[in-house]
């Protein structure tokens, strides 16, 4: 009887931790956001300024706005409208893709940012990699290449954006929270030891993490009907986190 009582919480555990990992993924996909961003490029005007400025945005769903119905909802166009009040007129680029890891952004995003030749980017890449199963040192690289390669063929200035904590908890019950928690602060400490973040002057660091991550757990309208992607609401707070460093 005891044997039979062990198997039984057994099986009550492995079947609440399948189904609790397979409801997420599957809620997510069900739900199919979409990026607003259906024209990558477009443009802010500042009169008051005679300047020119070419901004690429370079990540995955979240530089795309999933979550958003417009783009003037996203985190990137507020970041070019930051940039438009500084220093002038901009022309923007969104190169980001749903879905891209590290090595998307290697073979595909960096490229055409290179030819581009921007004056400022944003990179906000590595959710897909932790989702993935990616390893934290299959991540320092490819992070470590996608800067040196913006480095060295190009003159912009480039924000590098920690990962932020993404999932409401109707969405990842525990002990995935915990889980999902910890990984993204691994992730986060491989980004905050890269030396070539540390020792370039064009490179810098938002802490985007820190700074939302009460904000994700407390806030009811902080995410969107996926309940991990962002609402407008959560990416104006990142918006506000990121033009302020």
């Amino acid at each position: 009887m005891k044997f039979i009582k062990v198997i039984s919480a057994f099986l009550l555990i492995f079947f609440y931790l399948f189904f609790s990992y397979i409801r997420f993924y599957n809620f997510i996909g069900d739900n199919n956001l979409k990026s607003p961003f259906q024209i990558t490029t477009f443009t802010i005007e500042n009169p008051m300024f005679d300047n020119q400025v070419k901004y690429v945005a370079l990540g995955d769903s979240l530089s795309a706005g999933v979550g958003c119905d417009t783009i003037e909802e996203t985190f990137v166009y507020s970041y070019a409208k930051e940039l438009s009040e500084k220093f002038g007129n901009v022309s923007a680029i969104n190169m980001s893709y749903p879905g891209d890891t590290t090595d998307k952004v290697i073979a595909n995003q960096v490229p055409r940012a290179i030819e581009q030749q921007p004056d400022y980017v944003t990179l906000l890449i590595g959710v897909n990699d932790m989702h993935n199963k990616k390893t934290l040192k299959q991540f320092e690289q490819n992070f470590t290449l996608i800067l040196n390669e913006l480095l060295t063929k190009t003159n912009a200035q480039i924000k590098v954006i920690n990962l932020p904590y993404l999932g409401s908890e109707s969405l990842v019950y525990p002990p995935f929270n915990f889980l999902l928690k910890y990984r993204t602060e691994q992730f986060n400490e491989v980004l905050a030891d890269l030396e070539i973040i540390k020792n370039n002057p064009r490179l810098s660091l938002t802490d985007l993490y820190s700074t939302t991550y009460l904000l994700s757990q407390q806030d009811s309208l902080y995410y969107s009907q996926d309940l991990f992607h962002p609402s407008a609401r959560g990416y104006a707070a990142w918006g506000d986190v990121i033009n302020a460093n």
